[in-house]
């Protein structure tokens, strides 16, 4: 729920991107979805959640779990260049 109103759109979407960069770079690559919501009002603990697969949270949690993240050995010319084609500007 966003402002009252049920938000399945937002994950579907999100969901849909990811699916694109996971074809985009392989089944080796790991992909992650994730939803950051800036001046929400947030409960003071717990409130970030998942759903379907979709990590929700905010902007500090974010940072938290992308420097948590173990970062896969990779080539990142390799997968930039991957992007780079599948993804070209517009």
């Amino acid at each position: 729920m966003v402002g009252g109103r049920k938000k399945d759109d937002l994950v579907d979407g999100v969901e849909h991107q990811r699916q694109l960069v996971q074809s985009a770079l392989g089944a080796g690559v790991p992909v992650f979805g994730m939803l950051c919501f800036v001046d929400a009002d947030w409960p003071l603990i717990g409130g970030d959640f998942t759903i379907r697969g979709i990590r929700v949270c905010w902007p500090r949690r974010l940072a938290k779990e992308l420097l948590r993240a173990e970062p896969p050995c990779i080539d990142v010319h390799s997968l930039s260049h991957a992007l780079a084609v599948s993804f070209p500007d517009a």
